[in-house]
């Protein structure tokens, strides 16, 4: 199961470009408070029943692994999209002329796939995170989110703060003792399940 919050750049090119949203967007604490009411669902009830992208991929990161999702890896550059036509592009969030690898009818798909451009915007989602994030306490398992999002800037003025960070933050500093829980037990060769054991049937009013 996957969440996908919604966040349209408020332009008319529909490109990723712009500082600002479209007024359908969802904000970040919005998201992170959703996130949050469905993981205290699924941590008393659904662990080990029903998968969800953002809890596995969290899980993961508290286990030292990669994440699984290229928004929360390091670095990204393999969600390439592919049109009808035989275009390629970088990444299926930039089907834009700035980003556009070439086409896989004139072009050989695998050296299009490792060219040093596509190789730049990959190295990129790292090297241009900002200081904030880099000091970040769950940069660990965020790693300053999609590049497409990271529109605001951060409180000292560096430009490439996550536009949902504020429920990126809240969302895994909310999960954190959990996912301590879930990896021990793995770590121990025990099911992550048994957390729902430890957790009161339901949440207090």
């Amino acid at each position: 199961m996957q969440f996908i919050p919604i966040v349209v750049r408020d332009n008319e090119t529909g490109f990723q470009e712009g500082e600002t949203v479209t007024k359908h967007s969802v904000t970040g604490k919005q998201y992170g408070n959703f996130l949050n009411g469905i993981f205290d669902e699924w941590v008393r009830h659904d662990v080990g029943q029903v998968f969800v992208q953002i809890f596995d991929g969290a899980l993961a990161a508290w286990l030292g692994q990669h994440p699984g999702l290229c928004i929360f890896d390091e670095t990204c550059g393999t969600a390439l999209a592919l049109e009808h036509n035989g275009n390629l592009y970088s990444c299926d969030h930039f089907v834009e002329p700035r980003y556009y690898l070439g086409n896989i009818n004139e072009d050989n798909l695998v050296t299009l796939v490792g060219s040093e451009q596509q190789r730049e915007f990959g190295l990129a989602k790292r090297d241009t995170l900002p200081r904030y994030c880099r000091e970040c306490v769950v940069r660990f398992v965020c790693n300053g989110g999609c590049p497409k999002n990271r529109i605001l800037h951060t409180p000292e003025g560096e430009p490439g703060l996550n536009y949902l960070c504020e429920g990126y933050k809240a969302f895994f500093g909310h999960i954190t003792p959990h996912m301590k829980l879930m990896a021990a037990e793995l770590l121990a060769g025990r099911s992550p399940a048994n957390i729902m054991l430890a957790m009161p049937s339901r949440m207090p009013n």
